[in-house]
């Protein structure tokens, strides 16, 4: 939950998840999927050696979707 509070594109995932017209997650499976993608997030920055790059997080189709849906 702290990830969601502190994190902006954790939190606009985990609002896209939770209010999406397709298959919208209850709170906690959207905490859930978030959570499977910090440790994707983690594994990568740690195997790669990048540093955190939120674009990269969200990814351009999603980076789309939450911009359609705040318009």
């Amino acid at each position: 939950m702290p990830l969601v509070a502190k994190n902006k594109e954790f939190k606009a995932l985990h609002k896209y998840f939770t209010i999406r017209s397709q298959n919208p997650l209850k709170k906690k499976q959207s905490l859930i999927a978030l959570c499977g993608k910090l440790i994707r997030v983690l594994h990568t920055l740690g195997t790669k050696q990048r540093e955190y790059n939120a674009n990269d997080v969200l990814g351009p189709e999603r980076l789309a979707q939450l911009q359609q849906m705040a318009a």
